[in-house]
């Protein structure tokens, strides 16, 4: 009896460990994503008027919304990633802040799966990248907090879940816009250079 309910646990465990991943998203990050461009807006006028045109200016294509370049979808391997926040999402956040670099990596499953995690600091993004169009593609995946071992499951919590639009900006360059996070800001960008 006990091995049986040692068997059935690490079944469970195993179950619970390995959370599906998914390019459909929620009704709720449709409707953000349709949003990207308010967003976008929003978020660098806000900026700009918290002083930060400057900062703006010097990220260049990454913190230009016009950027059309092909070839949208990272190529795996490692990364070094930063997160920057556009605009306050209320009254006392700054408008603009720009985080130092950390590490992502981008893996390709054996079923063909491009996955960007981010694998280091205190908030991290993770999930998939699915394609699009020949110049954008959609990252669809959650946040993942603190000292986190488990990624939660897509879709079982809106403050986690993160939808946002995937842009190749250079040469072994990429960024994620993630219009309307539950968090600080009006628009985060998630800036990736590939590490030789």
């Amino acid at each position: 009896m006990l091995k049986m309910l040692t068997l059935a646990l690490s079944a469970f465990a195993a179950t619970a460990a390995a959370q599906p991943m998914t390019c459909v998203p929620t009704r709720a990050d449709t409707e953000r994503l349709s949003r990207l461009e308010q967003a976008w807006r929003d978020g660098r006028a806000d900026a700009i008027r918290g002083g930060a045109g400057p900062e703006l200016r010097r990220l260049g294509p990454v913190a230009d919304p016009r950027v059309d370049l092909n070839r949208p979808q990272p190529t795996p391997g490692r990364y070094q990633c930063r997160t920057i926040k556009l605009g306050a999402a209320s009254e006392g956040m700054l408008p603009y802040i720009a985080y130092g670099w950390f590490r992502c990596q981008v893996t390709l499953t054996p079923g063909g799966d491009l996955i960007v995690r981010k694998t280091t600091g205190s908030q991290r993004p993770v999930g998939l990248v699915c394609p699009d169009s020949r110049r954008k593609a959609r990252f669809v995946g959650v946040l993942e907090l603190g000292d986190e071992t488990r990624t939660p499951r897509y879709g079982a919590d809106a403050e986690r879940d993160l939808i946002g639009e995937v842009r190749r900006v250079g040469d072994d360059r990429w960024r994620i816009a993630f219009p309307w996070p539950a968090y600080e800001s009006k628009l985060d960008i998630l800036e990736l250079r590939r590490t030789r």
